[in-house]
């Protein structure tokens, strides 16, 4: 196969039958002879590789048809680590091993194409030191799970690499607990429940989740707090943590996330409802301008102590704005 080079650096090729499920590293590594896999991940690391469009990791698996596309930068801009920059950071708790911060909405967690400065780790470097996890060229020190950059609230990270070990293996455990508050669209048909539903790269488009056959297992359970006219305030307690989870489960449920565009919860899902809802929902979506989703708490081993840790997040002024603003409109009704 012929690569299409697109500059002097710039490959695509498209995967045919015999690609599916090959590593997109591996498949690359064998068409482009003068080019190592380790360059293939540094690209990947600084979100330059791409499956139909969208950034991927060097492990994500190909599907007949998917076009690949790889930048393989120049040596003196591949290994460029983030720089330190003076951000202010709500610290919620910190010691020698890790650090818990309260994300706010719209900050991304780590450099990539497009945020390469102004991430939380660029505020957490010009924090102080972060230990580059191994194998990563620092592009990510100390960072354990993330957030997307729309949600808000608790995210740990580690200031060591042996603290980044044992987190690491907390999370592939299920023993790190994630706990999130979030206002979803209608009325969940029970006061709980259990959404279990595999989630993998949507096929119809590459840059979301879907829940698919072939996905990966996906477990969340969902709790009621609170009823109002037309959503619900409820808490998520994650048993995996897949990409875009909590968003994919609830929409796919039929309940998506005010707010949430990508999966249903915007201004579209107000089409059909009489105007009177659909003014008060209107107005919901004007008082949050992103996913209702913020990580409310978080518990843990500590990995230098061994003790059982916990925190909460107290709820940013967009979501408490969106709670009263229903609380309000639920009470008139009421009356």
């Amino acid at each position: 196969m012929t690569p299409l080079q697109t500059d002097h650096n710039s490959f695509a090729f498209d995967a045919d039958p015999a690609d599916e499920g090959e590593r997109v590293d591996k498949f690359l590594a064998g068409r482009l002879t003068d080019c190592s896999r380790a360059q293939i991940q540094r690209a990947a690391l600084a979100g330059a590789l791409l499956i139909n469009g969208v950034a991927v990791k060097s492990n994500s698996r190909l599907h007949d048809g998917d076009r690949v596309a790889v930048t393989l930068m120049r040596a003196d801009a591949d290994d460029v680590p983030p720089q330190p920059e003076q951000i202010a950071l709500d610290i919620v708790y910190e010691d020698d091993d890790i650090i818990v911060v309260n994300k706010p909405a719209g900050m991304v967690v780590h450099p990539a194409v497009g945020h390469r400065t102004g991430t939380l780790v660029n505020a957490l470097l010009g924090h102080g030191t972060l230990t580059p996890v191994a194998g990563d060229r620092g592009m990510r020190p100390g960072i354990v799970h993330r957030l997307d950059k729309g949600t808000s609230g608790l995210m740990v990270v580690a200031r060591n690499e042996r603290a980044h070990h044992l987190l690491a293996e907390q999370l592939r455990s299920r023993t790190l607990t994630r706990i999130y508050w979030a206002v979803c669209w209608g009325h969940l048909r029970k006061s709980a429940i259990e959404i279990d539903a595999p989630i993998g790269r949507s096929r119809s488009d590459r840059k979301k989740m879907a829940v698919t056959a072939k996905g990966r297992e996906a477990k969340s359970h969902v709790r009621v707090l609170e009823r109002y006219e037309l959503a619900d305030l409820v808490e998520v307690k994650l048993q995996t943590g897949r990409t875009h989870q909590i968003r994919v489960h609830l929409s796919q449920a039929g309940h998506p996330l005010v707010g949430d565009t990508d999966y249903g919860g915007g201004a579209q899902h107000l089409r059909g409802i009489d105007p009177h809802r659909r003014l008060l929902g209107r107005r919901m979506l004007e008082a949050i301008d992103r996913p209702a989703l913020h990580a409310r708490a978080l518990a843990l081993i500590h990995p230098g102590t061994a003790t059982a840790m916990e925190w909460t997040a107290s709820l940013p002024e967009d979501f408490i704005a969106l709670t009263q603003l229903m609380r309000s409109a639920q009470s008139r009704a009421d009356h």
